[in-house]
């Protein structure tokens, strides 16, 4: 497969109009999860079941995002890339499996449960967004 020309404007608007709209997530995604996390030490069980709930919905919206419109377009633009691509991706719903264990744990009386898997959660979700980071940093400056 041939790669796009890196000149098709409407593949350079697409995406720079999703890092634009992940930038903006990924603080809401920050935000939600220090409210998650407030609320767990606060032993506020309310409020912690609707932090968690925007967290995941937000969380889930992201990885959309990605995979229907911001993958495609890296892709369009370095198809040589489609493996690593397809890793992310495939990650995303390994990630989503992990909420949904966290979903189940919210009921798990006391907490400590939900908080070590919910630390261990987020050490997976970093280093998937420091693999995406290094990626994206990468085919920015033009190559491998």
């Amino acid at each position: 497969m041939q790669a796009m020309d890196l000149g098709d404007p409407g593949l350079r608007y697409r995406l720079r109009r999703a890092l634009r709209q992940i930038g903006d997530q990924h603080r809401l995604l920050h935000e939600l999860r220090e409210r998650v996390a407030a609320a767990l030490a606060a032993g506020e069980d309310g409020e912690l079941r609707d932090a968690f709930v925007r967290y995941r919905h937000a969380l889930g919206a992201h990885f959309e995002l990605e995979d229907a419109v911001f993958f495609p377009a890296l892709h369009g633009l370095h198809p040589e890339e489609q493996d690593d691509l397809e890793a992310l991706s495939r990650e995303h719903d390994g990630l989503l499996g992990g909420l949904r264990h966290l979903a189940e744990l919210l009921e798990v009386p006391g907490g400590e449960a939900l908080a070590a898997a919910l630390a261990a959660f987020q050490d997976e979700l970093a280093r998937h967004e420091r693999r995406e980071e290094g990626l994206v940093s990468r085919l920015a400056e033009g190559g491998r």
